[in-house]
């Protein structure tokens, strides 16, 4: 079951008057004006880096003087040292209640919990203070000492009967002791018998629902969760801990009924409910299969925070998920202000292009470029638009824009290595291995960069040595990569490693998800290298029904049926 939050933060407000107790005197006039100077930077001025100087000055003139050492405790950043001063002020006068209750905060701020016990014991024999029960009952919980502990709070809860808020803390950490012990069947009664006393407190109900779906005992676990709810209906305890119960039972319909009623409440927090929300749609199966009940929760929340930007993503990534993309898109381009956010525009980019909308991408890129110039991404997008219409040269010069933008020295990489490929493209070969040496120089690493030089090192049939340890180690750190296995083997092709090429090419084409053309172009040339003719146009032709340029193939078989004619007149 869900365990009560009971361990609540140990170290309790410090004491915060002033305190100069009319038995402890200074030996120096200097130490107590040193000391009442700390007191006024710290209670009028806040200032508390110019008290603990005052403060440190004043035991320096007086290390016996009691009031400074006390407030050296209070102010003192330092646990252990905070509880050194605390102890050598109580040393001064040990029957103080004030300077007790200081020890007693700075000993479990330290972690001295046995000496807290100590203090915190003397303390409740004055029974002034319920927090002085809770702590040393918290303490004994912690040192596994459950007898201990409820005996403390029995005791407390006779003297503190009329305190309320005290009476239902002081019977939930019973409860939690007892299940901690494993005495289920106190446990239970404990919590029956909170119930009975406060019949109308929803987390008395709660705690003996937790017991039930504890014990498996779900029939009465279920009318507990009920009148938990029904007691307060806008309690968001009682319906996250009725979801977390039947979201155990692999109830999932009843608990995303539940969701939907948090999503209603004003108590909980926006950002929980978005949380809710994204645990829903982040198990994919889930969310499948429960469609239908995640859309009556998104879409409620859209409703609710309409002008909330991530609200308004998570509601169009649902729409995506239904496959409503016009209708996302217009969402998002509806939600735009005179300045959309970064995030927004990158979403309208992402799905324009899933359309394949070329027109929208340039005028949604262009805004991104004018309200937000110093993100690469809408450069990137721009010069990519550019590669699209062949416009090099154009790509180029963008590219080069966005260097100044790019984050780290792996983005540089990745655009230097773009430009290289442009340059390429444009038949400037001296400026495209310029541009690659320079994306090396960034990251040494970059497997795409090394790959694209070294196929078209092996096109040049130029420096290939250099081509095949740049392609092997593309393939090395992506080993699963068909298109640089490709590069690799046509590399050893191009050395004349024909046996070596074909085992390669043999991983690239197990690899290929993408049906490439050029792929079993590229294994049927070094088939017919190995003397494989029938298997060699076989894979030629595979080439052109995928896309492959006819006169290429009808060029190779040609060259194939010269070179068998010319063999056969040689014998």
């Amino acid at each position: 079951m869900k365990r009560f939050s009971l361990y609540v933060a140990l170290t309790a407000v410090l004491f915060c008057g002033a305190f100069t107790p009319h038995s402890t005197v200074a030996q120096s006039n200097k130490a107590l004006t040193l000391y009442t100077d700390a007191l006024k930077r710290l209670t009028i001025y806040n200032d508390t880096i110019e008290a603990y100087r005052l403060t440190n000055k004043a035991l320096a003139e007086d290390s016996t003087y009691m009031p400074a050492s006390h407030l050296l405790a209070r102010i003192e950043p330092n646990p252990t040292k905070a509880w050194i001063a605390a102890e050598r002020a109580l040393a001064a006068d040990s029957n103080n209640h004030h300077l007790l209750e200081t020890a007693s905060q700075m000993s479990i701020r330290a972690g001295k919990y046995e000496r807290a016990k100590q203090i915190l014991s003397r303390l409740i024999k004055d029974g002034q203070e319920p927090e002085h029960f809770r702590l040393l009952a918290v303490l004994h919980g912690l040192s596994k000492e459950h007898d201990k502990a409820i005996a403390i709070l029995d005791s407390a809860e006779v003297r503190f009967g009329t305190a309320d808020f005290y009476t239902r803390v002081f019977s939930r950490m019973r409860l939690q002791f007892y299940l901690e012990s494993g005495e289920v069947d106190k446990a239970l009664q404990s919590a029956i018998n909170g119930v009975e006393s406060a019949p109308y407190d929803p987390e008395s109900h709660l705690m003996l629902a937790g017991i039930y779906a504890d014990m498996r005992l779900d029939s009465l676990a279920e009318v507990s969760y009920n009148s938990a709810i029904n007691l307060n209906r806008k309690n968001p305890t009682a319906w996250f801990d009725y979801a977390g119960y039947l979201d155990s039972r692999k109830r999932y319909g009843e608990m995303l009924m539940a969701w939907r009623n948090v999503i209603e409440l004003d108590e909980v927090p926006l950002q929980t409910k978005k949380k809710i929300v994204e645990s829903i749609t982040s198990k994919r199966d889930f969310y499948r299969k429960h469609f239908l009940l995640a859309e009556h929760i998104i879409t409620r929340l859209h409703e609710l925070y309409p002008n909330d930007i991530e609200t308004t993503e998570l509601y169009a990534s649902h729409l995506i998920a239904a496959n409503r993309v016009e209708e996302a898109v217009k969402l998002f381009k509806t939600s735009m202000d005179k300045k959309p956010t970064s995030q927004t525009l990158d979403r309208i980019l992402e799905i324009e292009n899933y359309l394949n909308r070329t027109d929208s991408l340039e005028k949604y890129t262009d805004m991104g470029l004018k309200l937000y110039p110093e993100k690469a991404n809408f450069w990137s997008l721009k010069a990519w638009l550019q590669m699209q219409r062949n416009d090099n040269k154009g790509a180029i010069e963008t590219l080069r824009s966005a260097l100044q933008y790019a984050e780290d020295s792996k983005a540089k990489s990745t655009l230097w290595g773009n430009i290289g490929d442009q340059y390429y493209q444009l038949g400037e070969t001296r400026k495209s291995y310029d541009a690659y040496h320079k994306a090396l120089s960034y990251d040494l690493n970059n497997a795409m960069v090394m790959n694209n030089f070294a196929y078209h090192l092996s096109v040049t049939g130029k420096s290939l040595k250099q081509a095949l340890q740049m392609a092997k180690r593309a393939t090395e750190l992506s080993p699963n990569n068909a298109t640089y296995l490709d590069t690799l083997a046509w590399v050893y092709y191009k050395l004349g490693e024909f046996e070596q090429a074909k085992k390669v090419m043999q991983q690239a084409m197990s690899f290929d998800r993408d049906n490439s053309s050029e792929l079993a172009l590229h294994y049927g040339d070094i088939l017919d290298a190995l003397g494989n003719t029938f298997m060699a146009q076989t894979y030629w032709r595979k080439a052109l029904e995928r896309g492959a340029d006819a006169s290429k193939i009808e060029s190779r078989i040609e060259a194939q049926k010269a070179r068998e004619k010319l063999d056969k007149e040689k014998r």
